[in-house]
C-alpha cells in the first residue's frame, strides 16, 4: 500500500510540474510568440524567415538554418535566450528589445525544459522548419540558365503562305505559334507608315516630309533594307537607343544626397558613342564595370564607369553611431548589387539580403559574396588626361580623405551635444593628419596643379565645391573640365572608436570581404567573412574567389562568361521589347521563378544564339528584328483575332503605342523646325525656354525630376527601371492644351506659313506636323474653322493629335 502511495505521489508530481511548465507556456510565451514572432515564423508561410517556424511544437524543436534554437535546459548556450538577451546575433525581435521580465520568462521555459502543450501540426505543403538547403543541381535546370543554341526553323502548315510572306528566321518562329491558334499575321503596313516607324524606332522621332516622300516614292526594290542601314549609321540612332539603356543605369546627375555629378554627362555621352559605334555587348558591359582594368581599353572608357559611379547615395549624418552609418552604407551596396544583377543578368539578387532568395537558387552568402566587390569599390571623380596610376591613386585618396577629415573636424567643433573634451582628442588626431597630408598636396600642386586645384575645391565651403553653381546646382564651365564621375578600388570600413562621430576609414587597393548581415542590418555582421565570389548557381567553378582587386573584373567577366546565356538573354529580350512595345519574357528584369515565363522559348533561345554568334552586335540583333516581315505588320485591330488574343502575345499586328516623352518632345521641336541637332555636351534644364536640343540631353534629377518628364511616365532614377509603365492622366492633356511649350511651337509654326494663302497654310502645317497632305475633307474642317478661331488654337489641335504622338 506504500508503494502504491508513494507511485501516486510521484505521478502526481509529475503532472503537477507538466500542468505548471503548460500554464507558463500559455500565458507567458505563447502570447509573445503570436504578438512577436509568428509574422516571419509561421510554418504557414512558404518559406519561414532563416527556416524557423515557431507556430508549431515541431518548429521549435528543429530549430532554422543556424540549427536547434534551445539547448536542454540550459538557457546561456540557446541561441533562443542569447537573441532575446540582445547581447548575440541575430537580435531578435528586430522590432526592439523585449522586457527583461519578458526574457526571464523565456530563460524559465527552457531551465523547465521547454514544455510545449501544442499539438498542431504544419499543414500539407507548410513548412516544418529546420535548416531549409537549395538545391543548386535542380536550380541550374532552370530554363533561363540553360546553354543557348541555334534552332531549326519550326515547321509551318500552310507553306505556300509562308513562302510568300516569311523575311527572316523570326518569322518562322512568329508564324508558327499563330497558325497554332488559327490565327494569320496582319498584312504589310504602308510605305508611309513603314518610314515613320523606322525612324521612331532607330533615331527617337518622326520623319519629316520630305523623307517620307523621299521613301515613298523610291522605286528600289530593296529601298526598306537600305533605310534601315542608313538609318542604322545615322548618329542620331546612338542618342535613341543610348536612352534606353540609360533607363536601365538609372541615370542622373546627383546622388541625392547633396552630391552633385559634375561629369555625368560623359557617361551619357559614352554610352551614346558606344551604341553608335556598336561595341558588342559583353564588352559594353565590362567596360562599364571595370573599364580602368579591361585589356585595351582608352582613357576615355572611364566615363563608362558612370553606371557604378552614378548611383544614388545614402544622407549619412557621421555624428550617428557605427551601426547606424553601417547600415547606410549596406543600402549603398544593395543598390549597386540590384542595378547590376537585375539590369545585366535579370536576377533579383538583392532578395537574398536578408535570407536565403525565397523562390530562386540564389542563398544569403552569394548576395554578399557579390555585395563585397561594391564594399571594395568606392565613388571616385578620376582624370580623363593620363596620369600616373600611383599619383591618381593617391589624388583619389587624398580627395576623399581631405574630404572625410575636414567634415568631421566641422562637425565635432563647438558641438554642445558632443563631449568636448573626446571630441578635442578626435580633432587633434584629424589636424594631425591633414598635416602630414599637407606636404604631399603642395607637392601636387607643383607637379600637377589641376589636381591640387580639385583636392583643395573639396576642402572648400559647403556649396563653394567642385561642380557647385547657382542654387547648388552644377558650375556649366566646372563641367567642361577633363574629369569624369567613375569609381576606383578601395575597401570602406568604419571606426567607431569616438562616441559621438564615425569615422570612414578608406584604404586604396585593399578589397574588402563582408559578413553576413542579419537582416542586411547595420551592426549585425559577424567575424566570419565570405570571400568575393560569382553567384554558385551560375558558376563554372562555384567558390571560385575574385582575386583582381575589388573583382569588378571577376564580376564582369563572370557576367559575360558564365552567366553569358542568361546576360544574352536578357538584351535580346529587351531590345526586342523596345522595337515590338512587348516583350518576349514579360518581366524584363526578372527571368527568376517569380519573372514570366516566354511567350516564345524557341524564338528567344535561337535569337540568342545567334545574337552571340554575331559577336554580341545590337545592331545585327535589330537588323534581324526590323528586317523580319513580323515587325513590318500592321498594326490596325482586327475582330476575329482579338478574341483569340488579345493582348497580341502572338503579335499577329504590330502594337500601337505612344511614344515616350524623348521622342515626343523631339518630334514636336522637329515639326516646328527649331530641333538643336548638336550632340554631346553638358545637360542643359529641360525648364529653359531656349532650350531646343534633344530630351536625351536634359539634366536628370533625383532630388526634383522635371515635371514634364514625369507627367509622360518617365522612369524615376532612384533605382534600376525594368521598363517605363506608359499612363494616360488628365496632366497630359492638360500639357498639350495650356502648357507654354506647346503655345510656342504653334505661335513658330505658324509664322512659318504667315506669307501663304488659307488652305496652302493647313497643307504647309499638316505636311509640318503630320509629315502628310491633308484629305479634302480634313481640309475643309480646318478651313471652316480657322473662319472662327485663330490659326495658332488649330496649329496647336494639329500638335496634339494621337497621330502625332502615337508610333505608326
Amino acid at each position: 500500500m506504500k508503494k502504491l502511495a508513494l507511485t501516486f505521489t510521484f505521478t502526481t508530481a509529475i503532472l503537477s510540474a507538466q500542468e505548471a511548465g503548460n500554464d507558463l507556456f500559455e500565458n507567458k510565451i505563447r502570447p509573445v510568440l503570436v504578438e512577436k514572432c509568428y509574422s516571419c515564423h509561421s510554418s504557414k508561410l512558404k518559406s519561414p524567415m532563416g527556416g524557423l517556424a515557431l507556430d508549431t511544437k515541431a518548429g521549435v524543436l528543429n530549430g532554422g538554418n543556424s540549427g536547434p534554437i534551445v539547448t536542454d535546459k540550459k538557457p546561456d548556450q540557446s541561441l533562443l535566450i542569447r537573441a532575446l538577451r540582445y547581447n548575440d546575433i541575430p537580435k531578435m525581435p528586430p522590432s526592439g528589445k523585449l522586457p527583461d521580465q519578458v526574457v526571464k520568462d523565456f530563460e524559465q521555459w527552457v531551465v523547465s525544459g521547454t514544455p510545449d502543450p501544442r499539438n498542431e501540426q504544419p499543414a500539407p505543403g507548410a513548412s516544418a522548419g529546420g535548416p531549409r538547403t537549395i538545391d543548386f543541381a535542380q536550380g541550374r535546370k532552370w530554363w533561363a540558365f540553360q546553354p543557348v543554341t541555334e534552332l531549326p526553323a519550326p515547321p509551318v502548315k500552310d507553306k505556300a503562305f509562308a513562302r510568300k510572306w516569311e523575311r527572316s528566321k523570326i518569322d518562322a518562329f512568329i508564324l508558327s505559334k499563330l497558325e497554332s491558334k488559327g490565327i494569320k499575321p496582319s498584312p504589310e503596313a504602308d510605305a508611309r507608315t513603314l518610314a515613320s516607324r523606322l525612324y521612331v524606332d532607330l533615331l527617337g522621332y518622326k520623319p519629316a516630309f520630305d523623307e517620307v516622300e523621299a521613301y515613298v516614292n523610291d522605286k528600289s526594290p530593296d529601298k526598306y533594307e537600305q533605310l534601315v542601314e542608313r538609318l542604322l549609321a545615322s548618329p542620331q540612332y546612338g542618342e535613341r537607343w543610348a536612352r534606353y539603356w540609360l533607363d536601365v543605369a538609372r541615370y542622373a546627375e546627383d546622388g541625392l544626397a547633396g552630391a552633385q555629378y559634375a561629369y555625368a554627362w560623359r557617361y551619357r555621352d559614352w554610352v551614346v558613342n558606344a551604341f553608335n559605334k556598336d561595341v558588342p555587348y559583353n564588352r559594353f558591359l565590362q567596360l562599364q564595370l571595370a573599364a580602368d582594368q579591361v585589356p585595351g581599353a582608352t582613357r576615355q572608357d572611364l566615363a563608362a564607369l558612370g553606371y557604378l559611379g552614378l548611383g544614388p547615395v545614402e544622407h549619412k549624418e557621421f555624428k550617428l553611431s557605427k551601426d547606424v552609418i553601417e547600415g547606410l552604407y549596406l543600402d549603398e551596396w544593395d543598390e549597386r548589387l540590384d542595378s547590376v544583377s537585375r539590369g545585366m543578368m535579370g536576377l533579383t539578387v538583392a532578395c537574398a539580403r536578408c535570407h536565403d532568395h525565397k523562390f530562386d537558387p540564389i542563398t544569403q552568402k552569394d548576395y554578399y559574396a557579390m555585395a563585397g566587390v561594391f564594399a571594395s569599390t568606392q565613388s571616385a571623380v578620376r582624370p580623363l588626361n593620363n596620369e600616373d596610376p600611383n599619383i591618381e591613386k593617391r589624388f583619389i585618396w587624398a580627395r576623399q580623405r581631405y574630404s572625410d577629415l575636414n567634415g568631421a573636424i566641422s562637425n565635432l567643433s563647438g558641438n554642445k551635444d558632443i563631449d568636448q573634451k573626446s571630441a578635442a582628442e578626435k580633432i587633434k588626431l584629424c589636424k594631425d593628419e591633414l598635416a602630414i597630408l599637407k606636404p604631399e598636396l603642395e607637392a601636387l600642386q607643383t607637379e600637377h596643379p589641376e589636381l591640387a586645384d580639385l583636392v583643395a575645391k573639396t576642402m572648400a565651403p559647403k556649396g563653394k565645391g567642385a561642380g557647385a553653381g547657382k542654387k547648388g546646382e552644377i558650375d556649366p564651365k566646372e563641367a567642361q573640365a577633363p574629369y569624369v564621375n567613375a569609381v576606383y578600388d578601395a575597401g570602406l570600413w568604419l571606426d567607431g572608436s569616438h562616441p559621438d562621430y564615425t569615422l570612414v576609414d578608406l584604404k586604396p587597393g585593399q578589397p574588402r570581404d563582408l559578413s553576413l548581415y542579419f537582416r542586411g542590418t547595420g551592426g549585425t555582421g559577424t567575424d566570419k567573412t565570405i570571400p568575393r565570389t560569382f553567384l554558385t548557381v551560375l558558376s563554372k567553378k562555384p567558390g571560385r574567389p575574385f582575386n583582381s582587386g575589388s573583382g569588378r573584373l571577376d564580376l564582369a567577366n563572370a557576367i559575360v562568361g558564365d552567366a553569358a546565356p542568361l546576360t544574352a538573354r536578357v538584351i535580346v529580350n529587351r531590345v526586342w521589347g523596345e522595337s515590338f512595345g512587348t516583350y518576349l519574357v514579360g518581366t524584363p528584369s526578372d527571368f527568376g521563378d517569380r519573372g514570366d515565363k516566354p511567350t516564345n522559348p524557341a524564338l528567344l533561345d535561337d535569337l540568342t544564339a545567334r545574337f552571340m554568334a554575331h559577336g554580341w552586335s545590337i545592331k545585327w540583333l535589330q537588323r534581324e528584328i526590323l528586317l523580319s516581315a513580323t515587325y513590318r505588320q500592321s498594326s490596325k485591330p482586327r475582330a476575329d483575332v482579338m478574341e483569340k488574343d488579345e493582348a497580341n502575345s502572338l503579335l499577329w499586328r504590330m502594337n500601337p503605342r505612344r511614344m515616350d516623352i524623348e521622342a515626343f518632345r523631339d518630334t514636336l521641336l522637329r515639326s516646328a523646325g527649331t530641333l538643336d541637332s548638336t550632340m554631346y555636351g553638358p545637360s542643359v534644364d529641360l525648364e529653359a525656354s531656349a532650350n531646343t536640343r534633344r530630351t536625351l540631353y536634359a539634366r536628370i534629377s533625383r532630388a526634383r525630376l522635371n515635371d514634364l518628364l514625369r507627367i509622360y511616365d518617365f522612369p524615376s532614377p532612384m533605382q534600376h527601371s525594368p521598363a517605363r509603365i506608359d499612363t494616360m492622366t488628365p496632366l497630359q492633356q492638360l500639357f498639350v492644351m495650356n502648357s507654354p511649350f506647346i503655345e510656342q511651337l504653334a505661335d513658330t509654326l505658324v509664322k512659318s506659313v504667315e506669307n501663304e494663302s488659307g488652305s496652302e497654310k493647313i497643307r504647309d502645317l499638316y505636311r509640318k506636323v503630320l509629315s502628310r497632305n491633308p484629305t479634302p475633307s480634313e481640309l475643309d474642317s480646318a478651313l471652316t474653322y480657322t473662319n472662327h478661331a485663330p490659326l495658332s488654337r488649330f496649329t496647336q489641335t494639329l500638335l496634339a493629335t494621337n497621330e502625332e504622338i502615337f508610333w505608326p
